[in-house]
């Protein structure tokens, strides 16, 4: 079996832009599974370099040129009939540079991965907490003020999403196991996953990813979120890959499931963060292991 991962290592993470290695150094269909979060363009800087996608400003050349080659190398590593979940959100427009209303990140992102060969079957929304989204970015279109000076400016929060991609091809190995049970699928299938049950709070964090230079926030994927796609769509024992691993939070849910982790990421402040952050989640789930150990032998 092609795999990125050598013996019996549990993870890799490599330092580096996540582009040029899927072409050099991963072997082609090597990966199970694909959760991650791209970099939002000119919404979160990460850091200065010109691979890093959040410097993008520019949708139309710069943000899809990058994505574009990412997705390629996407499709390149994920083994067909298997499943990329793609965390994304509608980005405003910069009002100091005389812009309004939206740019369709998520449209954007559906369309490069169908050009680059991976097959979109749907999306998730994700809702927010319209209070607290109001509280954090200050924007009038959510706010009373905004409400009551022109209503036909307002708009309700914004939601996440999670597309759905899959390799093309057949899937040699169905994902069937006991850890998805019918009242789960019940609950998971609805098609809109609520802020109700979902806290935006629930993430590793991410002080220790924070650089003294930073210029804005980093925005992980909630832990539950997390967890949810993998159990989904992976089986105990294969890769989960996030090409984009910020502090680790992808890794740090595939390792406690018992699945394998690969990962890429370019900041060294995160980089730092994730591997404190993959070596825990091992600790956690051994420790867990140990303690279930006299049950098993007394139950066995």
């Amino acid at each position: 079996m092609n795999t990125p991962l050598t013996g019996e290592a549990e993870y890799k993470l490599h330092k580096g832009d996540c582009i040029p290695h899927m072409w050099e150094a991963m072997p082609m269909h090597s990966v199970d599974m694909a959760v991650f979060s791209p970099p939002f363009p000119s919404l979160y800087a990460y850091t200065s370099l010109a691979e890093d996608i959040g410097n993008s400003e520019e949708f139309k050349t710069e943000t899809t040129l990058h994505l574009s080659w990412f997705y390629r190398g996407l499709g390149r590593v994920l083994k067909p009939g298997r499943v990329a979940m793609v965390h994304v959100a509608q980005i405003p427009r910069m009002k100091r540079s005389g812009e309004y209303g939206l740019h369709d990140f998520r449209g954007l992102n559906i369309r490069l991965g169908e050009r680059a060969g991976l097959i979109y079957e749907t999306d998730i929304p994700v809702t927010k907490n319209p209070q607290s989204q109001a509280i954090r970015t200050k924007s009038r279109e959510l706010q009373f003020s905004g409400l009551d000076s022109d209503r036909a400016k307002s708009r309700p929060a914004l939601n996440d999403y999670l597309i759905k991609f899959r390799g093309a091809g057949e899937n040699a190995v169905p994902i069937r196991s006991s850890e998805v049970s019918r009242n789960d699928w019940i609950a998971w299938a609805e098609g809109v996953w609520t802020w109700h049950e979902i806290r935006e709070t629930d993430t590793l964090n991410v002080v220790a990813g924070r650089g003294e230079n930073d210029t804005k926030h980093i925005c992980p994927l909630q832990l539950k979120v997390i967890r949810r796609l993998i159990t989904l769509y992976s089986l105990p024992g294969e890769i989960v890959f996030s090409p984009f691993a910020g502090i680790g939070s992808e890794g740090y849910e595939a390792l406690k499931l018992g699945r394998r982790f690969y990962g890429c990421e370019i900041k060294d402040e995160y980089y730092a963060a994730a591997i404190s952050n993959l070596d825990d989640a091992i600790s956690q789930r051994d420790k867990v292991d140990d303690e279930m150990l006299p049950f098993a032998k007394v139950t066995a």
